[in-house]
């Protein structure tokens, strides 16, 4: 983008390609800018693949793209000097059918998705990671194949609020980040809703103080596409709202119905990895879920579909605990069924 710092920037309604087909990103933007989509009812302002495009949105500082490590979409290192760009908007864009991501967000301090609509880009949805200060509110994102249609990872002091999120392989998922917060978003018809999870061999090694409140998590049953080597394709689908190795989380007043093999899980990241084969051992993250508080939910009609691996089907419930980890606790909830059938009390 030729786009100077500080520039708002206005787009009519349209269909655009940018860039030529073979470009790894449609759009690449190095500054602090105000991307506004003018879309109305009936017309929108879409950027679409051109053909063989990867990335739909790219915004990074310059020497954190290229063709070399600076390039990795999980390890990005916020430019080979380490910076950062403050300030960046995106509203009212549709980013539709990109090979990896839609937006792309990395290393941005003050950071807002707001009224976007991701569709059928393949990865991820809405991208942001190592990034801090940041609103994603009321995008609708659906039909990503491979992994979450809104991801925040490695980030700092993130809302997540009033987006609708469906038809993805996984809806809305927090990994490796401190302070965020999902409220009032709707989570629907993806093989996995919410995921609040650490990773191992990542820039930040834990996942703390995430507030899940006033969600609505339903009928999460979509088949589960994630590739072979992803730790993802060893889960069954139908998961509602699942902590893996998350500390400090509080999930409060959501309503979580309907999803096949479990409401509201919490588990250690070794079960996981258990399930593909491979012995987990030289993790640099501690893989134990501890201090999650789960209060005043509604939580019924999940687990109802009965799975051929034992393991996993003595966990199906409307709440499902692995018994790992300390200081989780369960409290004024409204439930039918709980693996194990009594769970710790808050005070």
């Amino acid at each position: 983008s030729d786009a100077k710092p500080g520039d708002r920037v206005q787009v009519l309604p349209g269909v655009y390609h940018e860039g030529s087909p073979g470009d790894l990103n449609a759009l690449t933007i190095h500054s602090s800018v105000e991307l506004v989509g003018v879309s109305t009812p009936g017309r929108p302002v879409v950027l679409e693949n051109a053909g063989g495009q990867s990335f739909g949105i790219w915004v990074s500082p310059p020497d954190s793209s290229g063709a070399g490590p600076e390039s990795d979409p999980e390890h990005p290192p916020c430019g080979i000097s380490g910076a950062t760009i403050h300030t960046f908007s995106l509203s009212g864009f549709t980013v539709r059918g990109f090979a990896v991501h839609g937006v792309h967000v990395a290393c941005i301090d003050g950071l807002t998705l707001k009224d976007n609509v991701a569709d059928g880009n393949r990865v991820y949805g809405l991208f942001p990671v190592v990034s801090r200060n940041g609103v994603i509110s009321n995008n609708e994102v659906m039909n990503t194949a491979l992994d979450a249609a809104i991801y925040v990872g490695q980030s700092d002091n993130f809302l997540i609020n009033g987006n609708r999120v469906h038809d993805s392989l996984l809806g809305i998922e927090v990994e490796n980040s401190r302070n965020c917060v999902l409220v009032s978003n709707e989570v629907y018809g993806n093989a996995f809703g919410i995921f609040v999870d650490v990773l191992p061999f990542l820039l930040r090694e834990t996942q703390q103080r995430t507030f899940v409140a006033f969600n609505h998590v339903h009928d999460n049953n979509r088949a589960n596409t994630a590739e072979m080597e992803d730790p993802l394709s060893v889960l069954p689908p139908g998961i509602g709202i699942l902590l893996t190795g998350a500390d400090t989380t509080t999930i409060a007043m959501n309503r979580v119905t309907g999803n096949q093999f479990a409401g509201v899980g919490v588990a250690n990241v070794c079960l996981a990895v258990t399930l593909l084969g491979e012995p987990c051992t030289g993790l640099n993250i501690d893989p134990n879920p501890d201090g999650n508080h789960i209060e005043g939910n509604f939580v019924h009609g999940n687990g109802s579909v009965a799975l051929p691996n034992p393991l996993l089907n003595a966990l199906r419930a409307d709440f499902a605990w692995d018994g790992t980890g300390s200081g989780n606790c369960w409290k004024q909830n409204s439930f039918g069924t709980s693996v194990p059938p009594a769970l710790p009390a808050c005070p």
